[in-house]
């Protein structure tokens, strides 16, 4: 699933946003937003912040598009579940009470979003989490797409936090991506990737790469909403 993205006067990339919709806002305004600039969200738009019903929202409202982030499938998943009638586990209730509180245009943008997005005109590409070197983008697996952080030395695909083995590392374009979901490593900066995952959730930052000029800018978190749990390996 893949859609491709046309150039607008401006693209803003923006990280992992995790319901942090007071950031959003504020860093939209750092960004000098305006009506023509085109909005992509790098996944992960919801769950563990506190209010995911709003940045979806506004997320519709400004024509903002996206690529599917591992929360925001588990919100789709939930949903589908909700229509057959599945009853909810008790031990993670959050993706649960998203699901079943978004309205039907919520859930209809939020099941649009593809694993990745391309702009030719940017020569660009758009994922949540990362894309395997040397296999061809029609080829990549959705759910590495969606969770993968780590490549080990035996080419060893992990959504595992490895310290010395970010996948991006090896990613030679020549297209460059942005992603996001591995706020452990936080911004990261590669000539052929560029990671923008900075832990709003987690009392950090809200990031976005304007484009074309791969201009960053940020805003500081109002608070930590989510405790990290940081798992190295």
């Amino acid at each position: 699933m893949n859609k491709a993205l046309q150039r607008s006067p401006r693209v803003i990339a923006i990280g992992d946003v995790h319901g942090c919709i007071d950031e959003l806002q504020m860093l939209l305004r750092q960004c000098d937003y305006r009506p023509g600039d085109q909005v992509v969200f790098l996944g992960d738009l919801c769950a563990k912040g506190p209010d995911s019903l709003s940045v979806v929202k506004m997320a519709r409202e400004i024509g903002a598009v996206g690529v599917r982030g591992n929360h925001d499938f588990e919100i789709i998943r939930w949903h589908q579940a909700i229509q057959r009638g599945v009853t909810p586990p008790t031990t993670t209730p959050s993706h649960y009470d998203i699901a079943s509180s978004l309205s039907p245009d919520d859930v209809a943008w939020l099941s649009s979003l593809p694993w990745y997005l391309t702009s030719k005109s940017l020569n660009a590409l758009f994922v949540h989490a990362g894309f395997v070197s040397g296999i061809k983008l029609k080829k990549q697996n959705p759910r590495l797409m969606m969770n993968m952080r780590s490549v080990l030395p035996d080419g060893t695909v992990t959504s595992k936090y490895f310290h010395n083995w970010p996948w991006a590392r090896l990613w030679q374009g020549p297209e460059l991506v942005l992603f996001g979901h591995d706020a452990d490593r936080g911004l990261q900066e590669y000539d052929n990737a560029l990671g923008l995952d900075t832990g709003c959730v987690y009392g950090q930052r809200l990031t976005a790469c304007i484009l074309p000029e791969r201009k960053l800018v940020s805003v500081p978190a109002k608070r930590e909403y989510f405790k990290f749990r940081r798992k190295r390996f």
